[in-house]
């Protein structure tokens, strides 16, 4: 009898043991791919066609394409941390020449989410290698890398983001690369 007792007693117990122990997840990290349009800032080039008009090209336009990870620890659900980089590009549309602007975006951005819908989103930003290419129709410039913060507002995988940014040249004033932008991410 004593032995039917303690093997119940034990069957009974075994599984609010097991569920006590439940093994700590960690960190989970995503690939994130994904794009953007932006639009906005002073002109950092531009170039005089031959009707006589000028074409500009302004800091902040521009269309991404970009990579990165998305990080998301268990215990803190509701925070999700972005890292990406990327190539941004815009051209004019000008006969006979290819004129653009063209950098390399990195993005690190802490994203709350305030219901299973909606985020906000506040990150850190830099653009490197920043040209501006006139093609023989203008004079081409180079800018510094240029640092610079983002607040973004999300729903699902879409965001509106305001960046505030300013390019650097060597010979030139500095000029507003901020603006307003869309961009969709994908966690795969």
């Amino acid at each position: 009898m004593k032995y039917l007792l303690s093997s119940l007693f034990l069957t009974l117990l075994l599984p609010l043991h097991l569920g006590a122990q439940q093994l700590a997840l960690g960190p989970e990290v995503k690939l994130l791919v994904g794009g953007a349009l932006e639009l906005g800032g002073d002109r950092v080039g531009w170039v005089n066609a031959e009707d006589g008009g000028t074409q500009v090209i302004r800091g902040a336009q521009g269309v991404s394409l970009m990579a990165g990870a998305q990080l998301r620890i268990p215990s803190f659900e509701r925070f999700m941390l972005h890292a990406t980089v990327g190539y941004k590009y815009w051209r004019t549309i000008t006969d006979g020449a290819h004129v653009r602007l063209t950098r390399i975006p990195v993005h690190l951005t802490a994203h709350y989410w305030l219901n299973d819908d909606f985020r906000v989103g506040l990150g850190a930003l830099t653009d490197r290698n920043i040209h501006f290419k006139a093609d023989g129709l203008g004079e081409d410039f180079s800018y510094d890398p240029s640092f610079g913060v983002k607040i973004e507002f999300g729903w699902r995988n879409i965001a509106l983001g305001y960046t505030r940014m300013r390019y650097y040249g060597a010979t030139d004033r500095d000029r507003c690369a901020g603006g307003l932008g869309l961009t969709y991410l994908v966690a795969l």
